[in-house]
């Protein structure tokens, strides 16, 4: 960071003039509303940094801002632009068995591995309040066709059908409002 400029400086037994006080202290109001502005930051002043949840409500970069090993979480934003690479791993969830959706499976893979029939289903907003937008997807792995069912009060569109076609078929859904997604993929009816 920055350091800030003092102007003056004061001894022990010696008078201190008012504007010279008054200059140190706006030195130092200057400094710290440069601070505030997100001005007074020397190039690399922020390195390996832990922010508290929800301390930054607001942020402005930079025009041009380079990361190198970003890690932003669980950060949300109307848009982020990036040029290169950006690299993400999706997490996934395994199941043998029938599948109820969990608000962890936002932005996941649900494999389902199984060799009979089973059942994704999608539950309520009121029991799981996935924000909208949510994309989850779905790769049967297993020899058994995966029905996704929307729970009652939920609407589920898609087509030809809510059902994954074969092994390995994939399917995305996508929330579109409070109890509405639609199902893009490899489905059959």
């Amino acid at each position: 960071m920055a350091t800030v400029n003092i102007p003056y400086t004061f001894s022990n037994g010696a008078p201190v003039v008012a504007s010279e006080h008054n200059a140190n202290w706006d030195a130092i109001e200057a400094f710290t509303n440069g601070l505030s502005a997100g001005t007074n930051f020397d190039t690399g002043a922020i390195d390996t940094v832990s922010i508290a949840a929800a301390s930054i409500t607001t942020a402005k970069l930079a025009t041009s801002l380079a990361l190198t090993t970003p890690d932003i979480g669980a950060a949300t934003g109307t848009s982020l632009a990036t040029t290169g690479n950006v690299v993400y791993h999706i997490g996934t969830t395994a199941s043998a068995t029938s599948y109820t959706l969990v608000l962890t499976d936002d932005g996941k893979i649900v494999e389902v591995l199984t060799a009979t029939s089973s059942v994704l289903n999608v539950p309520l907003n009121a029991s799981v309040a996935f924000p909208i937008g949510t994309q989850i997807t779905l790769i049967q792995t297993g020899a058994g066709q995966v029905t996704i069912t929307p729970i009652a009060g939920v609407t589920i569109n898609g087509t030809p059908g809510l059902k994954t076609r074969a092994q390995w078929s994939a399917a995305t859904l996508i929330k579109r409002a409070t109890n509405t997604w639609v199902a893009i993929g490899d489905l059959a009816a």
